[in-house]
């Protein structure tokens, strides 16, 4: 039984200033831990368990959960399809996958570059930028206000909020978190009735795609698939961009072989997002009771799938802590792993 057991802390200032070396520790030490943190919750850390995990549709669920700590509830729209099973995940995955076609994302390479550009004009000539909040958290939430057909106009706002959601949900704080949660919903809700007011074309506007959808979907279905994005959607890749400029960064050698050579740079996309995976962790809860490694894992406990730990596994990849250009294969999860894994990800390769 987990009772009182507490194998590790993600929280811990020593985990926070040094995951890596916290998540090799469990990966040798307590492959399968627990945690009191934030409820209490499960952490798979090894690259087979958390594979196997993800696609064992009948002993782990979606629906209750997919962070730790838990977001707080107090909308009313589920995070689609990210919070479902099948066969409700199907149709939405269904319904959302051509606007997620890498065809598509490759047609707005244009206006992707023209953001960019603008982005990096405004920070020449200063002695010294931040380049988290002056250019990927910036870059990543314009990409999404034009890839959902959201007005330019809300890009600064939405990535207030969702940076003030963040840090609400982190330290636990509700009464902050649950009202900008609800104005989530509000901005997915008044989307899809503006679409529905006035239609654009279904073929490359995502929210009109949904509407004429068949079977139809209701309303809370379509705000929910749109709510997902609107924090999902750029955050994810802000974080990814903010690690590849560091890592460039510290580099040179690196930036002058990928100017000299740019055909290298699909490897080393996967690459560092192998080393650096953007998203931690995506949550599971047990349906049944589950051994892994000799683990019982009770029925209606949650479980963290540590990607950034899977994709470190010696198990998995050869000189795991290592920039390796040009590695074969690469089967990282950064993107996740089975039928949830990142709708997004050619977007968020298409960022870099």
């Amino acid at each position: 039984a987990a009772a009182g057991r507490h194998d590790w802390d993600p929280a811990a200032p020593a985990t926070a200033r040094d995951p890596h070396k916290a998540h090799a520790k469990l990966r040798a030490e307590c492959p399968v831990a627990h945690s009191n943190r934030w409820g209490g919750f499960w952490t798979l850390t090894k690259y087979a368990d958390i594979c196997a995990a993800t696609i064992d549709r009948k002993s782990y669920s979606a629906r209750p959960q997919t962070i730790v700590p838990a977001s707080p509830r107090k909308g009313l729209l589920p995070r689609l399809p990210l919070q479902a099973d099948p066969p409700e995940h199907t149709a939405y995955r269904r319904a959302l996958n051509p606007y997620f076609a890498e065809a598509r994302v490759a047609a707005l390479e244009p206006d992707l570059r023209a953001i960019a550009r603008e982005l990096l004009d405004a920070l020449r000539g200063r002695k010294s930028a931040e380049i988290v909040e002056g250019y990927t958290a910036a870059f990543a939430v314009r990409t999404l206000c034009l890839f959902v057909g959201i007005d330019g106009s809300q890009a600064a706002r939405l990535k207030q909020l969702s940076a003030d959601y963040v840090r609400a949900v982190q330290a636990l704080d509700h009464a902050t978190a649950g009202p900008i949660s609800a104005e989530f919903d509000k901005l997915a809700r008044a989307l899809v009735a503006a679409r529905k007011r006035r239609p654009r074309d279904p073929a490359s506007d995502l929210t009109s795609g949904l509407l004429a959808a068949r079977p139809a979907f209701s309303d809370t279905e379509m705000a929910g698939m749109v709510r997902l994005l609107l924090i999902g959607g750029h955050t994810v890749s802000a974080n990814f961009l903010g690690s590849a400029v560091r890592h460039l960064a510290n580099d040179i050698a690196l930036q002058d072989r990928l100017r000299r050579a740019p055909e290298l740079l699909p490897s080393t996309i996967e690459e560092m997002l192998r080393l650096y995976s953007p998203n931690q962790a995506l949550v599971r809860t047990t349906t049944r009771a589950v051994t892994v490694r000799g683990q019982i894992i009770p029925p209606g406990q949650p479980v963290a799938m540590l990607y950034i730990s899977g994709n470190r596994d010696a198990d998995a990849f050869e000189r795991p802590d290592e920039f390796v250009l040009g590695r074969a294969p690469n089967a990282h999860i950064a993107f996740g792993h089975g039928i949830h894994k990142c709708i997004g990800q050619e977007i968020g390769r298409a960022h870099v």
